[in-house]
């Protein structure tokens, strides 16, 4: 299907690759379906994820490992249903980066990452959630 979206113009978009969030994200409770993008390249490293239900509505993600983070996520059996999780390595983690105040307009701004709120997708049902306010013990290594 075509979407038009607000910042991407006219995207196609294959049903079969959409990831769906029941329970939408924190403040966006509406916005359950989004598909990824990412610029032609054969390794991307920062994807859009534009929301299918709000042409307004697009995030930039980047795998968890890109920004040197690990996490150890506990999920409850609840989540672990919703997203019909079968086995930890069917998971992705992302994380929403983004420019905040100023930084915005200035193209060589700082990215700032939110580490407490990451997004969890079961990579075979292509089913999310936002696992919200995890605390975080942040460790620097050399």
């Amino acid at each position: 299907m075509l979407f038009q979206s607000s910042l991407l113009g006219p995207v196609e978009v294959d049903e079969n690759t959409v990831l769906h969030f029941p329970a939408g994200l924190p403040g966006l409770e509406g916005c359950t379906r989004f598909k990824l993008f990412h610029e032609e390249n054969d390794n991307p490293r920062v994807f859009w994820m534009q929301s299918l239900d709000d042409a307004d509505i697009l995030f930039s993600v980047v795998d968890a490992q890109e920004v040197a983070v690990r996490y150890e996520i506990e999920l409850t059996p609840a989540e672990i249903d919703a997203l019909q999780l079968k086995a930890a390595d069917d998971a992705a983690v992302l994380v929403i980066v983004y420019k905040d105040g100023q930084e915005q307009t200035d193209p060589m701004g700082k990215l700032r990452a939110n580490l407490r709120s990451p997004l969890v997708i079961n990579l075979e049902t292509r089913i999310g959630l936002q696992k919200v306010g995890l605390n975080c013990d942040i460790v620097f290594r050399s």
